[in-house]
């Protein structure tokens, strides 16, 4: 099975920008502050674009064809690509640890990462809490003011790349456009929604809230296609998913070793070739390189992430 390319699902939240719009070329009023490119989550299943599989969910191709799109590990959905473009900051949010969505949601873990594309002057992201009190947070949470009071702002530009644990009082910032590379879960618990009106799941949140984790990103810079290739490990030992970045000047050679790999182009443009089958992609695409490909290599100039689940 060679490399596979997947048809987006746009989505329209309240606060989206229009850089999702204008980079893949979307007409009409509606702007989309989400698309995901690769998941199998329920609800946000991207399907196979091309090729033998085409239509194909995503979630229907790992049942019938586990082996070889995930290897031999029994996870039932690969890491989660979306593009967010904000105008506005998103609501105050924490995701549960396994064992609180399995009990509580039929879910999994979610913990995210985020590579920033392009952040206006001054964009700020909330990663960790400004205060280890609890009972001082459910006390902003009551009145919606939690993000203003505690949140713990992180400026960022653009290729800045940051990890958010699960548990962790975040919130994408108003003028980033950028990839979130999220593990299988997707469950969201809002504290504040900026007035907003939206429904907020403060009990489940606080359920699941770690003070601890006050994440900082790493900074990459700004993609240099005439510099020397590198690759950056972007995720630590410990966390639920490995991200490397490669800055990939000619050509990256890798081989799959019975694990699937989520590729993004996160600068320039890139072709995914293996035995199997080429695929190209633009600024912002993702895809997916089963784990069945084996050696696969990603001709440049571009600047790539590569996302798996670790086991």
């Amino acid at each position: 099975m060679g490399p596979l390319l997947f048809n987006t699902n746009y989505i329209a939240p309240i606060w989206s920008g229009d850089r999702i719009n204008k980079t893949r070329g979307l007409a009409g009023n509606e702007l989309y502050g989400e698309g995901f490119d690769v998941s199998a989550h329920r609800g946000m299943v991207t399907s196979v674009k091309g090729g033998p599989y085409d239509g194909t969910p995503l979630d229907e191709l790992i049942r019938d064809h586990h082996e070889e799109v995930i290897g031999t590990s029994d996870d039932d959905g690969v890491t989660q690509t979306l593009m967010l473009d904000a105008r506005e900051t998103v609501s105050v949010q924490v995701h549960p640890n396994e064992a609180y969505a399995r009990e509580h949601e039929d879910d999994h873990e979610k913990a995210e990462a985020w590579y920033v594309f392009e952040a206006d002057p001054g964009s700020t992201l909330i990663a960790g809490s400004l205060t280890d009190d609890v009972d001082a947070l459910r006390a902003a949470a009551a009145d919606d003011t939690i993000g203003d009071k505690y949140g713990r702002r992180v400026p960022v530009t653009e290729g800045d790349f940051i990890v958010v644990p699960s548990g962790t009082l975040h919130a994408y910032g108003a003028g980033i456009f950028a990839v979130e590379i999220g593990t299988l879960g997707f469950t969201t618990y809002r504290l504040c929604d900026w007035g907003r009106g939206r429904e907020l799941h403060v009990e489940k949140g606080f359920d699941v809230l770690d003070v601890a984790p006050k994440p900082d990103p790493i900074h990459l810079g700004k993609f240099d296609p005439t510099a020397p290739a590198r690759t950056v490990r972007g995720t630590a030992d410990d966390d639920l998913f490995v991200i490397d970045i490669m800055d990939v000047p000619e050509n990256w050679d890798d081989v799959t070793g019975d694990e699937y790999r989520v590729l993004t182009c996160a600068a320039g443009e890139c072709d995914v070739t293996s035995a199997e089958g080429s695929i190209h992609l633009g600024f912002t695409e993702s895809c997916l390189v089963p784990a069945s490909a084996g050696a696969y290599t990603v001709t440049g100039p571009c600047r790539i992430i590569s996302s798996r689940m670790r086991h």
